[in-house]
Parts: structure tokens; C-alpha cells; sequence
């Protein structure tokens, strides 16, 4: 395949630089607040830097892989603990998972350019769509915006499959390794990407099949050396992660345990739901959690879903081609969608659920890319063939125009896409009310009045909120916690600061010149008024969207 020329890179760097803006523009607003999960990972992250000690497994809030919390680490470390210092991670990896989505949609359809007619719309056209697609789409412009640790997989596939796919072809030990890494990271980022290896079968049995057959264009590559290298780098790379599970085993699973089907009375039942609904996430009803999409819509703009859905008719149709052009991008994009539905399906809370169903994310632009090409494909090939036909010279002026119109039209809609994604985003998304409580807006806010106060005025956190219970509290409290950095008990008693439970009141000392109470949730009428019968000297006051029970203040 030729290299990339000057216009395409203008157009690559194009894509990218609106796949910036879309995960950077306003990062410090919106979302707002930071909800308890990322505060539990920003928490993570202050202590690693205090105590030096980067964990590759942290067991707090059922258990994260270490790698992006460290990662996040090295940003607070920069620019202190703000949420938008650990969301920038997921922005960059956000960004860079634009390219990726292009690198990998370029060698997909790299034998179509090679064999068949168009060779620019599969090397130039087709993979700028998909690239475009994943740049502006707001169900993965949302996650590289937020601060969990799923982002990394859409980065680590679309680069880990390119290089491995272009290693393979080659035969580059450069592009081995560097597959072999992304793939070994990866078991360090979320539980999901344990059904990768499924993926790699496909590829790696494929050219294993045609080394052994002999065929001529890699003929000359040693493909069970490539294989055994890659497989050693991955197992390499993988090896810390793997070394702790092996020595806690309780950990593996995670959350994981809780929700599968398999703990329901009906587990089949559950598990044809649970496809049901998945499949019908992409074009009919979303995912309903406000953090993770907006209003239940679909996770693909509509005519994004048009795209994605001629992609994936075109890939059941190339998996009983003989040709090879069609047979292994098919039998790779087919396995990817189809294994990677299972971290959703095998699950049956909150569906239709987009995180758990992120490792789809590039798969799914991937084949709008693919969808986008062959429409334009089938329009240029019914023109050419008029104008091929003596019957229509009379109309080659008009057949002309109207293949320039529809690439207007083409033009639009990829033009409407954008503004449908920055819209439903900036506007739509970031002003709901859902979305401000969805994020913990309010205990954001609470944590940075907090930490405003000075460090003389004794400070109480009254933890009235349900979660996961974190060192003896419940998961809402990390909010504050990550703004005021007070996770560890030596920081507590530095920053004048007690964390109680609702039924610990008694704890508080009234001796002190200037107190502050705070009720993680205001609208506990049963707290708030044993707060006043307990306090009857303090004063109720209201700062923003929370309440502050005072005292010389």
C-alpha cells in the first residue's frame, strides 16, 4: 500500500485536531463535579505519590488495575488534585485513540485499495470517516472526558491490532513489539479486555494458516517466530498484573461476580435480555445513565447507525468470500464485536450499559467507516456506469453534477455529525440537571468550600450517603476527600478534618473557637434535625447547593 501523502496527512491531522478539541475544549467545566469513582482513583493517586508506593492492583471500591490510576498519578503530580488533572489522562488517550481508529481502519481495508477500484476511498476516504466518526461521537467523546480507567482499551485494541496485523504482513520485529506491549498493557486497564485474546486467535490462526500453506506473499516471514515473539512480549508485559491475581485470586473477579447472569434465577433468560438490549443500544435506546450517554439516545448519531449498520451487512457478507480482501478484515471485525459484546451480556444491572460495552467503541466507528465508503462505492459505480453507456452521453453533464452533489451531500452529513456531537454534548449534555448530580456537582463544590476554610476551623463531614465501603467510609465521601486531599488519616489531622457516620454526632467536640458541619446529604431531614437538637448553637447556612451547620464563622 503507498504511504501517506501531504493532503492526507492534512486531513489525518485534521480529524485529530477536532478529536482534541471535542476531549480537551472546556475539560475543567464540563462534566462537572467529580463523581466518588474518579475521586476514589484521584485518592489512589495522592497516596501513591506520598508514599511512593504505585500499586498494580488497587483493592479499594472493588478493585482497579493500577496502571491508568498511576498514569493519573503522574498528572496530579503536575497540575494538583483538580478533577480536570485526572480527566486529562482519559482526554489524551481520547485523542490519541483517533489515530488509532484511522492506522487500524487503513490496514483493514488496505487489500480492498490493493485488489479491487477505488484505492482512494479505502486508503484516503473510508478510514478518515471512521477516524472522523470516533473523533466527534458522543459516546466516546463522554468517556475520554471522564476519569475512568475503561478509556485505555479503545486506545490499546485500535494500536494494538494495527501493529499486529501490520506485523504480521511484514514481518517487522518493531511492529510485533509494539503490538505485544499494547496488548500485555491492557490486562492492566479494565476487566473487559480479558476477552481480547479471543480477538487475537483470528489473526494469528489466519496468517499461521497461510504460512503453512505457503502463500507466496508472506512466504518469506517466519510467522510462528513473529507469533512466538508477540506472545512473549504480551506475556511479559501482562506478567505483573497476572502475578498478583495468582496471589489473590479474590481480587480477579471484581465487581464483575455481583452483577453476572449467572447469579439471577433465569440466568438464559437474563443473557437473551442482556443481548437485546446491547444490540439495540447502537441505533434504538442507550444507555440511560446520565453519566454515561445523554436521555437514553442511541449510541450512534443516526445516520452514523445507517453507516454501521451497511458495515456490518458487508462484513457478514465478506465472511463467505473466498477472497482474502474480505475474509480476514471480516472474521477479525465479526470476532471483535462479537467477543467483546460478552462484557456486557454476561451482566444484567443497568443495561444497556456503555462502559462495560467500550471495547465495541472502535469496532462500531470502524464499520461506519467501512458502511460510509461502500455507499460512496455503489454511488460512483452506478455513475461510472452511465457514463460508460452510449445511451446516456447526452447526459454526462448532468451525471457529473450529480456525482459532485452527492459528495455534497456525503459532505453534509459528516458536517451534521459534528455539530450533532458538539451540540448534544456542550449544550445539551453539559447543562442538564441530570448530568450536575450525576457527577457530584454539589459535593465537588462542598470539598472546594472545604478546603477554602482555614485550617484552624474544625472540620466534620457527615457521611449520610450509601456506597461501597472505602478504609470505614462509604464510597460518596471521596468526593470531598480528593478535593480537600484528606484521604489519608495523617492529612485529616493536618487539614482539621473528621469524617463521621450519622450516627457518630456524639464525636463532635464543640470546644473549638470555629466549627464546620457538613451533611453530605442536605435533604435528610432526620440528620438535619439531630444536627440542630445536638448543635443548637450553630448556625444553618447555605452557601451554594449544600448546607453548612457553623459556628464562629
Amino acid at each position: 500500500m503507498r504511504s501517506v501523502t501531504k493532503k492526507e496527512w492534512v486531513l489525518v491531522l485534521a480529524v485529530f485536531a477536532i478529536g482534541v478539541f471535542f476531549r480537551f475544549y472546556q475539560l475543567p467545566a464540563i462534566p462537572p463535579g467529580l463523581y466518588p469513582d474518579e475521586a476514589t482513583n484521584g485518592n489512589n493517586a495522592l497516596e501513591a505519590l506520598a508514599t511512593g508506593d504505585f500499586k498494580v492492583f488497587y483493592p479499594e471500591n472493588n478493585g482497579r488495575e493500577g496502571l491508568f490510576i498511576n498514569i493519573q498519578a503522574f498528572s496530579v503530580h503536575l497540575f494538583g488534585n483538580t478533577p480536570w488533572a485526572l480527566r486529562a489522562v482519559s482526554a489524551l488517550f481520547g485523542s490519541l485513540t483517533v489515530l488509532g481508529v484511522w492506522l487500524l481502519s487503513r490496514e483493514l481495508f488496505r487489500d480492498r485499495a490493493i485488489r479491487g477500484k477505488y484505492k482512494e476511498l479505502w486508503t484516503v476516504y473510508a478510514p478518515l470517516a471512521s477516524a472522523f466518526f470516533i473523533a466527534t461521537g458522543f459516546w466516546h467523546v463522554n468517556f475520554s472526558r471522564i476519569g475512568f480507567r475503561a478509556i485505555m482499551i479503545p486506545f490499546l485494541l485500535s494500536f494494538g491490532l494495527y501493529w499486529l496485523l501490520k506485523g504480521l504482513r511484514t514481518g517487522k520485529i518493531s511492529s510485533m513489539l509494539a503490538a505485544g506491549i499494547m496488548m500485555g498493557a491492557g490486562f492492566h486497564t479494565y476487566i473487559a479486555f480479558r476477552f481480547v485474546p479471543f480477538i487475537l486467535i483470528i489473526p494469528l490462526g489466519w496468517y499461521l494458516w497461510q504460512w503453512l500453506k505457503k502463500n507466496t506473499s508472506i512466504a518469506n516471514n517466519c510467522i510462528p517466530c513473529s507469533i512466538a515473539f508477540f506472545l512473549f512480549i504480551t506475556f511479559i508485559t501482562a506478567l505483573p498484573i497476572g502475578w498478583y491475581f495468582l496471589n489473590h485470586p479474590e481480587d480477579f473477579l471484581g465487581r464483575g461476580g455481583q452483577v453476572s447472569i449467572f447469579e439471577a434465577e433465569r440466568p438464559l433468560y437474563e443473557f437473551l435480555r442482556s443481548n437485546a438490549l446491547t444490540l439495540g443500544m447502537f441505533n434504538v435506546h442507550g444507555d440511560c445513565n446520565p453519566r454515561h450517554n445523554f436521555a437514553c439516545l442511541p449510541e450512534l448519531f443516526f445516520p452514523v447507525g445507517i453507516f454501521f449498520l451497511i458495515g456490518v451487512a458487508s462484513v457478514l457478507k465478506g465472511l463467505f468470500r473466498k477472497a482474502s480482501e474480505h475474509r480476514l478484515p471480516s472474521l477479525v471485525l465479526f470476532f471483535w464485536f462479537f467477543f467483546m459484546l460478552f462484557p456486557t451480556t454476561l451482566t444484567r444491572e443497568g443495561l444497556p450499559h456503555a462502559l462495560r460495552a467500550i471495547g465495541l467503541l472502535p469496532a462500531a466507528y470502524i464499520l461506519a467507516g467501512l458502511g460510509c465508503g461502500i455507499i460512496w462505492k455503489q454511488v460512483a459505480e452506478r455513475i461510472q456506469q452511465w457514463l460508460a453507456n452510449p445511451a446516456y452521453e447526452a447526459y454526462r453533464h448532468q451525471l457529473h453534477r450529480i456525482q459532485k452533489e452527492c459528495a455534497i451531500v456525503l459532505l453534509l452529513i459528516l458536517a451534521a455529525t459534528g455539530l450533532w456531537g458538539y451540540k448534544t454534548y456542550f449544550i445539551r449534555f453539559a447543562n442538564a440537571p441530570a448530568t450536575y448530580f450525576a457527577f457530584s456537582a454539589d459535593m465537588t463544590e462542598m470539598g472546594g468550600y472545604l478546603a477554602a476554610l482555614p485550617r484552624e476551623t474544625k472540620k466534620y463531614v457527615i457521611v449520610n450517603l450509601g456506597g461501597t465501603d472505602i478504609r470505614g467510609l462509604p464510597t460518596p465521601s471521596q468526593t470531598v476527600m480528593f478535593m480537600t486531599d484528606t484521604f489519608r488519616r495523617d492529612r485529616q489531622i493536618k487539614e482539621n478534618m473528621t469524617y463521621l457516620l450519622p450516627d457518630e454526632l456524639s464525636q463532635i467536640n464543640t470546644r473549638d473557637a470555629t466549627i464546620a458541619v457538613i451533611p453530605l446529604n442536605p435533604s435528610d431531614r432526620t440528620l438535619t434535625d439531630a444536627i440542630k437538637l445536638r448543635l443548637p448553637e450553630f448556625r444553618p447556612y447555605v452557601p451554594g447547593t449544600f448546607l453548612v451547620f457553623t459556628k464562629g464563622l
